[in-house]
């Protein structure tokens, strides 16, 4: 009797033991799991900051080369279009390029959508 309680007890520590294993197996492969999705998700807000700030600096660029060249020209640019279709090829950061001297909206390029 003895003989059996001990085998017994073998046998349950040898499925506590696997059990145990199982869990620790399972619980690194989770955390692998979930570290690897934080990663992807941080490389993705990094790539879209990036992107962003890519954008800012066309957008600034623009901006500081439209405002140079109406204080040189006192407000009126020859040939506006060609000048704003020249920036706009370089910089995607806008889709249109208005010239407001003084707040008031002179110039506007392309004046219909694409």
């Amino acid at each position: 009797m003895f003989k059996q309680l001990r085998k017994a007890n073998q046998n349950d520590c040898l499925l506590i033991t696997a059990t145990l294993i199982l869990l620790v197996v399972f619980n690194l492969s989770l955390l692998s799991y979930v570290q690897g999705q934080q990663k992807a998700a941080q490389a993705q807000a990094t790539g879209f900051s990036r992107t962003l700030k890519g954008e800012i600096k066309n957008a600034l660029t623009l901006s500081t080369t439209l405002k140079e060249l109406v204080l040189a020209s006192d407000g009126k640019v020859d040939n506006f279009s060609t000048v704003a279709k020249d920036l706009l090829a370089e910089n995607t950061a806008a889709s249109n390029l208005q010239l407001a001297p003084k707040g008031k909206v002179t110039e506007i390029y392309p004046l219909k959508r694409k």
